[in-house]
Order: structure tokens, then sequence, then C-alpha cells
């Protein structure tokens, strides 16, 4: 049977190591090799997604599906930031479908996306969590005009929706900023802040002492918070920063104390 996704990928787990189980990759997407080298689970497979186009172009359309078994654990990246190129009126469009089942542990954690002048992206991803599962999602984007004209993006639509295994939505949420709303610094848009991230901690498990964990973070020029999601499905850190290296370290810190309080 034909894969619709650009990419789909099967984690499996054997002897305490999780490996690559299946996988199924089309244009414009490559998949590495199965990697274990986190330095805090070296049982943990982690894999790269490349994109091979350059970047996302108009009218693109990228799906991707990726499953954890029970007891598996996964690190699913982007090996660089993916230009999200300009547009004429178009837009381009990336899914992700997380299935994590009982007892599965996934990172997927992709690099920031850059926002060309006209750009239009709308992005959706979508987390089916098993008991006792965890899913660390993040997203971060920021705006560039390589021509250095001040031109914006034209659009940038978000969205998450996580679900149990009894179909039940635990929680939603949606982000729609228009490229000028966004360089026009507008408080409670953007402020004087150029980048924003978004970390995901995904559990339906108890996280002793991670919500405090999270709002410690910080650093000068960064602007951070941590809120507990609806249903009891987890916690969302957010940072916003004049630069993505600095949202970069914030999102670090951020799945560090994550991954620490849920091994308590």
């Amino acid at each position: 049977m034909t894969e619709r996704h650009s990419f789909a990928l099967d984690f499996g787990s054997a002897d305490g190591r999780s490996f690559v189980a299946r996988q199924y990759v089309r244009y414009p997407v490559h998949v590495g090799r199965a990697l274990y080298t986190d330095p805090l689970d070296r049982g943990r497979c982690t894999v790269f997604l490349q994109s091979v186009s350059g970047g996302l172009f108009e009218h693109d359309t990228v799906t991707g599906r990726i499953a954890v078994a029970p007891g598996a654990r996964a690190h699913v990246a982007t090996p660089a930031s993916t230009i999200v190129h300009t547009m004429r009126g178009g837009c381009a469009t990336q899914t992700v479908d997380i299935d994590a089942a009982d007892g599965a542990q996934l990172e997927y954690l992709p690099a920031p996306q850059i926002l060309f002048p006209g750009s239009h992206l709308n992005t959706c991803i979508s987390v089916t969590l098993g008991e006792e599962a965890v899913v660390l999602v993040s997203e971060t984007f920021l705006a560039h005009d390589p021509t250095a004209c001040a031109a914006s993006f034209a659009l940038m639509d978000s969205a998450i929706d996580i679900t149990g295994l009894d179909g039940r939505l635990l929680a939603r949420e949606r982000m729609r900023i228009r490229g000028a709303d966004w360089l026009g610094a507008q408080p409670g848009v953007s402020g004087a802040f150029s980048v924003q991230g978004s970390l995901w901690i995904l559990t339906q498990t108890a996280c002793a002492g991670l919500p405090e964990a999270l709002r410690a973070i910080s650093a000068e020029g960064l602007y951070a918070g941590a809120s507990a999601l609806p249903g009891e499905a987890g916690w969302v850190f957010r940072a916003l920063a004049a630069d993505a290296i600095e949202v970069g370290k914030a999102m670090a810190a951020a799945r560090v104390a994550a991954l620490g309080a849920l091994q308590r």
C-alpha cells in the first residue's frame, strides 16, 4: 500500500534500547541513520529529518507520522533551521501526526523556522497520548528579510491538538499571526522581541517540581513563562528573545528540566 505521508517513522524497543522499526520517506524529506548520542539516555534513538529541497516553498505540502511503541524512547529533530521562502499569495503546509503508546517517550524538536517576506506557513501537529507516555514538542520561528528592507512574512498559522487513546480531546491550541503585526512590535504580540519558541511537555503523569523549574529559567534579554495545559495534558513553556541563540538556550534548559522532573 502506498504511504500517503512525506515521511513515516515507527520506533520499537528491545532490551532497553530503542530503534527504528519501520521507516518510509519521499521527497522532499531525507531520514538520517539512527544515532545513540543522547548523554541523558544512551538507549534513546535519535533521528534527524533533513529537507533536500532547501526549505518550504509555495504550495509545498509536507506530511509526517511518528509512532512510538510501548516503552520506546525516541528523539526526532532537524539538523538546521527551515527556510520558508517568499511566496506570491499561496502557502506551504506542514503536518505531523504523533502516536505515543502507553509508556512511550518522544521528543520532536525541529530547529527554528525562518519566515521570509511574503511567506505563509500553516502547521498542524496532532498528538495521541497513551497512559504514562511523554511527548515533548517544540516550535520556534523568526522573521528574516534577506534584502534588509523590513518586509514581513504574510501569515504564520500554527495548531496543536492533544488527544487521549480514547479519542477524547485533552487540549488544543491555535496561534495565527500576521507578519505585519509581528514586525510592528505590538504589545501582546511580539513587543521588542523577534524570536518566539514554544515547548509543549505533554504527559498525564504528575511531574513534581516541573512548574517551578520551568519558571526559574531566566537570562538577560529573555522573557519566558510556563502554563498548565487543560485536560491535565501537561505544560507549555514559552520564550521570547531578540535572537534565536537565547531562545534555543532557554528551550534546551526547559527540556532538561522536563526530563529531570519526569525521572523523579
